[in-house]
């Protein structure tokens, strides 16, 4: 049996489950059979890269030894690395209204440090950073930036911290445009080197890694949960839990929750997004 995705060529059952068991095993991330049509694509562009002539031969080359390089190859281009600047804005403005006020409340002295977890490209950290300059322009001193992804190639633009126009446009209001990035070009726009050096990127495999312990005051990993079944799930909350400090927050992405799993994290809403905090 297989699935018809054109006159040409078609993409047998099996080389669809093999390619979503390995993104599976390496990053967690699910690709259902009603998913395949998404993972087409992501295997077509493995036929242009290597320069072959077809899925199939992606599939025996597959097959043999995987190189360091084909598999960062494959998890860079399975994971989706889809964002943008200031993203659904509420986990921006929950930050400067209700997490840091709080924290300043329980935290009497020492650093506040914040993690983005799924850092793609850099938005996260940088709208972080920006919403964080404009409001508590004298705490940044006092604080520490970490940004990871499963992504060496996500994370490569996130250190650059280099956008095109149409990246810079996204959800960037031009009064930060202006005041945080420098133009390079008509087309190029990059993050100053002042904001660039506070954040620590580094590559992170949330389901393999071994996670720092009581380290995080805020931790961003928005959009990942939702990708990953009930066992990884509760897996990564699990690690996450153990790598906050007392009184530290948690942030999902727009539909994630904990509706099945158990944990210890109590649930706060603020505007109407809930975030989940570990007990001061």
């Amino acid at each position: 049996m297989s699935i018809a995705v054109s006159e040409k060529h078609e993409i047998s059952l099996e080389i669809y489950k093999f390619f979503a068991d390995y993104i599976y095993n390496h990053s967690g991330m699910t690709y259902l059979e009603k998913d395949y049509y998404r993972l087409e694509t992501r295997l077509r562009s493995l036929v242009k890269l290597f320069e072959l002539k077809s899925v199939n031969e992606v599939f025996d080359l597959y097959q043999g030894s995987v190189t360091p390089d084909m598999h960062a190859v494959l998890i860079n281009i399975s994971t989706n690395n889809e964002t943008y600047f200031f993203r659904d804005i509420v986990p921006f403005k929950i930050l400067t209204e209700y997490l840091i006020p709080n924290i300043q409340e329980t935290k009497a002295v020492g650093t506040i440090n914040v993690w983005s977890a799924a850092a793609s490209t850099g938005q996260e950290i940088y709208s972080i950073l920006m919403s964080l300059s404009e409001k508590y322009p004298d705490l940044l001193s006092k604080m520490t930036f970490e940004a990871s992804d499963i992504s060496c190639e996500a994370l490569d633009k996130a250190k650059l911290g280099l956008y095109n126009g149409l990246d810079v446009q996204r959800g960037l209001p031009i009064a930060q445009l202006m005041k945080y990035f420098e133009q390079l070009s008509d087309e190029n726009w990059q993050v100053k080197q002042e904001f660039t050096r506070k954040v620590n990127f580094f590559k992170f495999n949330l389901l393999k890694e071994e996670y720092p312990k009581a380290k995080y005051d805020i931790i961003y990993c928005r959009n990942v949960l939702i990708y990953q079944d009930m066992p990884n799930k509760q897996l990564i909350v699990n690690k996450l839990y153990a790598s906050m400090k007392p009184g530290g927050y948690l942030v999902l992405g727009n539909g994630e929750s904990f509706i099945g799993l158990e944990t210890k994290l109590k649930r706060e809403t603020f505007n109407n997004l809930t975030v989940y905090r570990r007990e001061p």
